[in-house]
């Protein structure tokens, strides 16, 4: 053959043998969760900017991802979005890849990773101050200009979400300061996507669909219903003994097994109304998580208002969250000790 057509078959080998073996990102993300998925969108749009290939793997709380569910030999880097997994997990996993990347802003992760220094492969950006979501927001879009991508079509697509992400953020931090906010939070809800990558393949695209002035339109049609299950609610609200002991004082709880999706409306203003009646500025929604398999468990979602920290109360009983939102599993005979000395329903 011609020089200029020659071909190196030892090089073309160990390109066919390196694509082979190109290894996956893996993203994990708090599940199910408004901030926790649109974190995921984000690492999505940034992933196929880049031609990466992907894993996605829901995490939920109450039954986190173990190191052993996951397909390490395929994995190079790791992203825990908005959830950094139970205790001990990033020091168990970090050395079985290349790099671990945490956006997250719960209190509960900065306390436990903050400070910690062991992690030669962690990166970590853990922020009160904003949402899962606008925090890989920033930190994909921020890889993506620094990668010479700004003039993508994912660029564009995240130019484009830039209102959506800050709605998520306005009602995750319980900041409600735009527009319609809890109109935006109605609607989204009403939309009911299925926030499981691996059980809604379209799921990215149906985020990435999404404009928010229709999702408030359609919110505005359901709050006023809305409104009315949660005030029934909240009128069979009852004391209980928080954490079955004095040590955390007394609050109103209720039961939501029903109406779960709206506990972090219920419990603001469960707060409130246990303010106002002199106990602590704290709600507990409790209702039954029916994807846990266990009968047997309560899941108990508290919020609070003002400076009161719920996670004190979270973090003692293996849970988590932030300062004003929190929750954590309790088995129900647990429970039914801490409704004893409360009073009858309010």
């Amino acid at each position: 053959f011609p020089k200029f057509i020659k071909f190196d078959l030892t090089k073309m080998n160990n390109l066919g043998v390196k694509m082979m073996m190109q290894k996956k990102v893996a993203v994990l993300y708090h599940y199910p969760c408004h901030d926790g998925v649109f974190a995921a969108l984000a690492a999505h749009l940034y992933l196929s900017a880049k031609s990466i290939p992907s894993l996605f793997f829901p995490n939920t709380v109450y039954s986190p991802i173990t190191i052993n569910q996951l397909p390490l030999q395929e994995i190079s880097h790791l992203y825990l979005l908005d959830f950094t997994g139970p205790p001990g997990f990033v020091h168990k996993v970090s050395p079985k890849v290349e790099h671990v990347v945490i956006l997250d802003h719960h209190k509960t992760a900065i306390e436990s990773l903050g400070d910690d220094v062991s992690f030669s492969n962690v990166t970590r950006v853990l922020d009160v101050e904003r949402s899962g979501a606008t925090i890989a927001y920033d930190y994909f879009t921020q890889k993506l200009m620094e990668e010479e991508e700004s003039c993508s079509r994912e660029m564009n697509d995240f130019k484009r979400m830039r209102r959506v992400f800050e709605y998520i953020e306005d009602a995750d931090i319980w900041k409600w300061k735009l527009p319609e906010s809890k109109a935006f939070n109605s609607g989204i809800l009403d939309l009911r996507i299925e926030y499981d990558f691996n059980q809604n393949q379209s799921l990215f695209e149906e985020l990435l669909s999404l404009d928010h002035e229709s999702v408030i339109n359609r919110g505005k049609e359901s709050l006023c219903r809305k409104r009315k299950l949660i005030q029934e609610a909240l009128d069979k609200s009852f004391e209980i003994v928080l954490g079955g002991n004095e040590e955390f004082g007394r609050c109103l709880a209720l039961n939501a097994d029903e109406i779960a999706e709206l506990r972090s409306e219920l419990g603001n203003q469960l707060a409130e109304k246990s303010k106002n009646l002199k106990l602590r500025g704290v709600g507990a929604v409790v209702y039954r998580v029916p994807e846990l398999g266990d009968e047997t468990k309560v899941k108990i979602s508290l919020r609070s208002v003002g400076e009161e920290d719920t996670t004190v109360v979270s973090q003692r009983f293996g849970g988590g969250g932030h300062r004003n939102a929190s929750s954590f599993l309790l088995s129900s005979i647990e429970f039914e000790q801490w409704k004893e000395g409360g009073v009858k329903k309010l």
